[in-house]
């Protein structure tokens, strides 16, 4: 049987047809293929970052453990102290579950940053907490991570560039309804221009972008305000005022809340 071919003009479109039609199956299939490559990549890459979160943690304290140890041994309690508060500060910050703790929990995590702090600024900052007389106040609730991140606002923003020592001090009052908590430091201040930048970032929506200010802490600032109108409502949050080569004053208003059962917005802090 003869095989007959075309030949032709037509016959070299055909080819042409034929051969592009090919060329964009092949590329159709090359593109399924590294999609499906990329996908497992990044399942391996999430179940890789699942273990690391698992295990990190628990490596990191013992570690600290060991390091706090051998400084004993060695009898080098300075080592040995500021390796167990930065043990002490990761625990809080990492591993605890509860997004709600007391004030006096809060607090004791300060006291462990701030100790670690002067370590490395030998001494140069202070520490002053101020609240009311019966102490009660440490028991109420408040969100985890509320006030940390502010005091080191306070010292990297507005004590370390500053000449010599630098005191941040914390003061805690309320009324009948309302918690208020004011962190100061009597650092470099900020100037109006950029006091009013950071405010307006304040009130910006989440974006999950760095919506900061330039005076370097506007990111920090921004969550935890956030957050507690998450959970709280618009009525609280946080106000900034400072005056430049004065200091910096930062209020926190929350409700005063006693029992978890009383926070509103449960999903929000769970």
């Amino acid at each position: 049987m003869q095989t007959l071919l075309r030949s032709g003009p037509g016959a070299g479109r055909m080819g042409t047809a034929l051969g592009r039609e090919l060329e964009q199956s092949w590329i159709r299939q090359e593109n399924r293929q590294q999609e499906q490559h990329s996908a497992q990549m990044m399942d391996s890459q999430s179940h890789i970052s699942t273990l690391q979160n698992q295990i990190n943690p628990h490596f990191l304290y013992n570690t600290l453990e060991c390091i706090r140890s051998e400084a004993l041994l060695q009898d080098c309690g300075s080592i040995a102290e500021m390796s167990h508060a930065l043990a002490a500060f990761f625990r809080y910050s990492i591993s605890r579950r509860e997004n709600i703790v007391t004030v006096e929990d809060e607090l004791r995590n300060i006291h462990n940053y701030f100790f670690i702090q002067q370590f490395r600024f030998e001494n140069r900052f202070s520490l002053e907490i101020r609240d009311e007389e019966d102490g009660t106040v440490l028991d109420c609730l408040i969100p985890k991570m509320t006030m940390q991140p502010v005091v080191e606002n306070c010292i990297f923003h507005g004590l370390e560039p500053k000449a010599g020592e630098g005191r941040v001090t914390i003061t805690l009052d309320r009324t009948e309804t309302l918690l208020r908590i004011v962190i100061s430091d009597d650092g470099v201040g900020m100037s109006r221009q950029t006091l009013e930048k950071m405010r307006r970032s304040m009130e910006e929506p989440a974006t999950g972008q760095a919506s900061g200010s330039s005076h370097g802490n506007g990111i920090a600032m921004h969550n935890v305000n956030q957050r507690i109108r998450l959970i709280y409502g618009a009525e609280y949050g946080v106000q900034i005022y400072s005056t430049e080569r004065a200091g910096t004053d930062v209020e926190i208003l929350l409700p005063l809340v006693w029992k978890k059962e009383d926070l509103p917005f449960q999903e929000a802090v769970s």
